[in-house]
């Protein structure tokens, strides 16, 4: 039998209860020529909840394995793309989606720009049962479109200057990989997941071997947030069990932080974390930035929710510099100097954030009777329509008024 165009993965660990509708978004497809493999990471006292999806396990184009034992998040990823045979790979997780018609448009592009990579925008819905509560029901609709062709190299610089928004990286959950292009990332580096963040990651390593990648400002795939998400429970108090079992689980893999960064829970760290452990294998990428840069940026921005809360970054920040005399002591004083404050952060209301916020239009999901990835991958097709922008080799950003124009239409779609 002939392999699969597309090999879709999603790994899951505890969550069939958003994984049923994750499925859907993809068995539900038009285009015909995938497989889809889930990789059932998930405790062997929670299997009982298989029963919510057996009806979905019955199609054949499913590929239902499990790990040998209970893995990282890293981990896992590793153990499921090793089941791939398709040409083309994507990855999201267990509570994210495709929008409805992705595949046959991310097939059509492939065809038409003939690229080993393709990135694209996403739409990001928050679960009902998310907290805080102000997140529960969002959608968050990009409107600055980027579509066309991205130089890698120096997008990759942005991002980690923080000046450019990572989530523009080809990252397995918003891309589609050539399955060459994996290879090639294995044969260097052993594996294809070397983070903690492998999602990131996967966005720096390709990005840097392809040079350049074409990104679609037409959103392709739902980036779903639930209360069980790892990265909703490192910003909310109500995911300590979470962050618990990501933490011990972590513990147990060959991927160990970085000796260079201090292993505090910080935004920005989850985006150099990755970019970090690539410049292992790729050391010319170390010129991109400066120790001294990157505590600079964590200094001036450094999140912390109380004075216990940020004495104790503060002393991991310090101490993770000590294997460099210079820069300690440069880093010692510019603590004193510049001492950050307890920066806790608010969380606007719903009804704040509702409405356009300069990128992006928020709406209340709950509005429109969308209740999960599912209902919102054909609300997203539904306001979107087809896919009309084609120019794959141009600079990747769309004129002023063209993003206002395209921000006004969603905006009279969503409403009628």
């Amino acid at each position: 039998m002939d392999s699969p165009f597309f090999s879709v993965i999603i790994p899951t660990r505890n969550r069939y209860e958003t994984l049923e509708y994750a499925l859907k978004t993809v068995l539900d497809q038009e285009f015909i020529s995938f497989e889809l493999i889930i990789s059932d990471n998930s405790d062997t006292d929670q299997l009982d909840g298989l029963g919510s999806i057996r009806y979905l396990l019955e199609d054949k184009r499913i590929k239902y394995c499990r790990p040998p034992s209970v893995l990282s998040m890293s981990d896992n990823w590793e153990f499921a793309v090793s089941q791939a045979g398709g040409e083309f790979i994507i990855i999201f997780g267990d509570d994210d989606g495709l929008v409805s018609g992705a595949l046959k448009n991310i097939h059509d592009i492939v065809k038409e720009a003939k690229v080993d990579l393709i990135s694209w925008a996403r739409v990001e819905y928050s679960w009902p049962d998310r907290m805080p509560r102000q997140y529960s029901n969002l959608m968050i609709i990009p409107y600055v479109a980027r579509t066309g062709v991205i130089d890698s190299n120096a997008y990759i610089k942005k991002v980690i200057a923080r000046e450019a928004d990572y989530r523009y990286l080809p990252m397995f959950y918003n891309s589609a990989v050539r399955r060459s292009l994996v290879d090639s990332l294995i044969e260097k580096t052993g594996r294809v997941f070397n983070a903690h963040s492998p999602d990131i990651y996967t966005g720096y390593a390709f990005a840097y071997l392809s040079k350049q990648y074409v990104t679609v400002g037409y959103p392709l795939s739902i980036n779903g947030v639930s209360s069980k998400s790892n990265g909703a429970a490192h910003t909310s108090n109500v995911g300590a069990s979470v962050r618990t079992d990501y933490k011990k689980l972590l513990s147990g893999s060959a991927i160990k932080w970085p000796q260079s960064l201090p292993e505090i829970y910080d935004s920005y760290l989850g985006i150099i974390e990755p970019f970090v452990q690539l410049a292992v294998f790729f050391p010319e990428l170390n010129k991109y930035i400066s120790r001294k840069k990157i505590y600079r940026i964590i200094i001036d921005k450094l999140e912390a929710d109380s004075e216990q809360d940020l004495g104790m970054k503060l002393e991991k920040i310090i101490s993770s510099a000590e294997n460099d005399r210079s820069l300690h002591k440069w880093l010692v004083a510019y603590v004193e100097k510049n001492r950050p404050a307890v920066n806790p952060g608010t969380v606007p209301d719903l009804e704040t954030r509702v409405g356009f916020d300069g990128s992006h239009l928020v709406l209340d999901a709950s509005k429109f009777a969308l209740e999960n990835v599912y209902d919102v991958s054909k609300f997203t097709r539904n306001i979107f329509g087809t896919l009309k922008e084609k120019n794959y080799s141009a600079r990747a950003y769309l004129p002023l008024l063209r993003r206002i124009k395209k921000a006004a239409g969603i905006v009279l779609r969503a409403g009628s």
